[in-house]
């Protein structure tokens, strides 16, 4: 399993994930790895998280960003049609008879489970990048785009992220208090379920820069100073003494 976060913020998005595969039924014993790949810069101003049949959306990512190099798409919008056409293409291919999604007392086999989240910014008129967006193609779906309009997406193993971001996210926040929450509901997630966890990674989108990946030192200081924070939040309960009434 996994965890894959995409954040929206007044200066730029935060795209994030843990770097854990699980193989085998989840229901009995399985193995791990922890050094998946699971985030990409496909673009100057797009990157893209992978969820579900990791090696089969690694493979198609060398075919993305080949054809977006040639084709010198961007944007994220585009970048996500072109996406969207090579997913389709390469299941049809290789999954021809699948059943989509699990039709009960149906004997077809079920095509492998794969969930792109594509973030950036798409370009105005003038090549500058203005407006962002998030998207979510999953092949439960046959890849149909979903725009997420909230704020953050997620995929993977959201129950403890969600509850989270429903509590901590605002969409005025900037990028560098982005950075901590993304990596905090990655930690904390992965403390309390086995199906993630690994080194964290992080992909920053800025207006003037583009895609920017984190070094694994800036992502351990990101998670040191979270670390504080837990230990603040702890004290707090117990640090000091109130008159309750009852």
């Amino acid at each position: 399993m996994t965890l894959i976060v995409c954040l929206r913020g007044t200066d730029g998005m935060i795209l994030a994930c843990d770097s854990r595969g699980t193989f085998g039924d989840p229901r009995g014993v399985t193995a791990q790895n922890d050094n998946m790949q699971k985030v990409y810069a496909v673009s100057k101003y797009v990157g893209v998280l992978l969820a579900g049949s990791g090696e089969l959306g690694s493979m198609i990512i060398n075919e993305i960003q080949r054809e977006i190099a040639t084709k010198k798409t961007e944007g994220v919008t585009p970048v996500m049609e072109l996406i969207r056409d090579i997913l389709i293409r390469r299941f049809n291919e290789w999954f021809p008879g699948f059943l989509i999604q699990p039709i009960q007392g149906a004997t077809n086999p079920v095509r492998p489970n794969l969930v792109f989240i594509v973030g950036g910014y798409d370009l105005n008129g003038e090549g500058k990048p203005t407006i962002q967006r998030t998207y979510n193609l999953n092949s439960m779906m046959n890849f149909a785009p979903f725009l997420i309009d909230y704020g953050f997406a997620l995929e993977g193993v959201p129950q403890y992220a969600l509850y989270l971001l429903n509590r901590l996210y605002s969409p005025e926040s900037n990028v560098i208090n982005l950075m901590p929450l993304a990596a905090y509901v990655i930690t904390e997630t992965s403390s309390q379920d086995g199906k993630v966890g690994g080194p964290v990674k992080m992909l920053k989108i800025l207006p003037d820069a583009g895609c920017i990946p984190l070094t694994a030192e800036e992502i351990n200081t990101v998670i040191k100073s979270n670390n504080d924070r837990s230990k603040n939040l702890k004290t707090s309960f117990f640090g000091s003494e109130q008159n309750v009434t009852t």
